[in-house]
């Protein structure tokens, strides 16, 4: 498949996984992952050895806790780090990630629950409500002093506060920080299956679903062979509905489309373009 954007050798996806279930999650994760943007590079640090064709290497984690992803950005040998959850499926091709790296410090999406027990728990609760926390499962990085400064500080918080939860500790800190972090939308980091079906033909399709009852329930952890069955995450009213909205995504094209040549012909010239829209109003 050919990219949206081009990726070079400093470009890696990374995983991280404690446990055999997270393990067997992350083989199937980064699978689905190769489904979509097979040529990428992929990582994964773990608790104990995976030997798994599907992740380029495998990294020993020395962090046995239950937020093992701090220890895997910072230590990741790319330039740029896209990290992933153990339980996000890959369904579009996301690599403009990288692309938004090349500018960012950091990326990542708004965490989608306001307010959510999570939210509650923030060590200061004064910060605007506005000022989202960001759902951690899906973080891109530039590696630079800043950035490996950023994430030790990260990680030495949540050991000293003994916080079971990244996210609270994570918004404090991009508050304070100066880095350049960008806010991804919500189609790089979609949580609510319920909201595909809704979802009106202006809008961008979905890249990355993070479908948190993959570790929730037994079995998904399985086929490790294999990659995500979207019907086993999916009820069939939201599976079509999702197909529909990727084949009607014209982001994810790599030439214009037909629509998009003729609209833009029209823009550059504004009474044809007004004739044209008096035409549509009539005929509608």
């Amino acid at each position: 498949m050919k990219l949206l954007f081009p990726m070079t050798n400093d470009d890696g996806f990374v995983f991280a996984a404690t446990g055999a279930q997270y393990r067997g999650l992350a083989c199937r994760a980064a699978r689905s992952l190769r489904a979509v943007l097979n040529d990428v590079q992929i990582d994964l640090f773990a608790d104990e050895p995976v030997d798994d064709p599907v992740f380029d290497q495998v990294h020993p984690l020395q962090h046995k806790g239950k937020r093992p992803k701090i220890e895997a950005m910072r230590k990741s040998r790319f330039q740029y780090t896209v990290y992933l959850d153990c339980d996000v499926v890959t369904v579009a091709d996301c690599s403009d990630l990288f692309e938004l790296l090349r500018q960012m410090d950091c990326i990542g999406a708004q965490a989608q629950y306001g307010n959510g027990t999570v939210s509650m728990r923030e060590p200061r609760l004064s910060l605007p409500v506005g000022f989202r926390q960001i759902n951690s499962g899906v973080m891109g990085v530039r590696k630079s002093d800043a950035t490996q400064a950023f994430l030790t500080k990260w990680e030495k918080r949540m050991d000293s506060e003994g916080e079971s939860w990244d996210q609270p500790i994570l918004k404090e800190l991009l508050w304070d920080s100066a880095l350049r972090f960008w806010v991804l939308p919500l189609e790089y980091n979609l949580m609510h299956i319920s909201y595909i079906p809704v979802m009106g033909k202006l809008m961008a399709a979905p890249r990355l679903l993070h479908v948190t009852k993959l570790h929730g329930q037994p079995g998904f952890d399985i086929a490790t062979d294999s990659p995500f069955d979207l019907s086993e995450v999916m009820d069939h009213t939201s599976l079509k509905a999702l197909y529909e909205i990727l084949g009607r995504d014209r982001t994810l094209i790599n030439c214009p489309t037909a629509r998009d040549q003729i609209g833009s012909l029209l823009h550059r010239q504004p009474m044809v373009k007004k004739q044209a829209r008096s035409i549509w109003r009539r005929l509608r």
